[in-house]
């Protein structure tokens, strides 16, 4: 788990698959959030490396969303009925990824910030800190700061994410079986 203590949660508006009207897409990943994940997370809780792997991201130089282009990329998100790559990227914040080999990457997003002395090629040991929960990327980020703190988390495989086309509650068992978990 990429949060000491969490479960997986069964909540299907958390996993991948659940609709995201307010940018007209899906959710991509699983999201760990406090009462819903078996664990205290908050603002700077720890997040770890859920398996080895060399660091291929890691957004230091991560710039907040502003008010006015929070507005501009949810209204090219309506205007297009859809949320486009680059958008998408914007809204999963500050990030790091995890290259574990054979087309398998693993996303750790809205982070509040890194883990010091991480560097691109550097290789991580599951377990290993590599930043910490927050918000970043999120309307909320923009119009209420104290709220929506959480890990977004992906699985990637080439170039889509685990559990697609799925419904939610499907791709909950296949995240509970590569967790190792019920």
């Amino acid at each position: 788990m990429p949060i000491a203590g969490a479960c997986l949660t069964s909540s299907p508006n958390l996993l991948p698959n659940a609709p995201r009207e307010y940018r007209y897409g899906i959710h991509e990943g699983v999201d760990f959030y406090q009462g819903y994940s078996c664990a205290a997370i908050g603002l700077g809780t720890p997040v770890l490396a859920a398996k080895d792997g060399v660091l291929i991201r890691a957004d230091y130089d991560y710039v907040p969303l502003s008010p006015g282009e929070l507005d501009q990329l949810l209204a090219r998100s309506q205007a297009q009925g859809y949320t486009d790559a680059e958008t998408l990227d914007r809204f999963r914040g500050r990030q790091v990824w995890i290259d574990h080999g054979n087309g398998i990457v693993s996303r750790y997003c809205h982070l509040s910030g890194i883990s010091a002395g991480l560097a691109v090629g550097q290789h991580v040991s599951a377990g290993d800190l590599i930043g910490y929960v927050g918000n970043s990327g999120t309307p909320e980020s923009v119009t209420d700061p104290e709220l929506e703190m959480h890990l977004h988390f992906e699985i990637r495989i080439g170039n889509t994410f685990l559990g697609a086309g799925l419904s939610p509650l499907e791709a909950r068992v296949l995240y509970a079986f590569t967790f190792g978990v019920s």
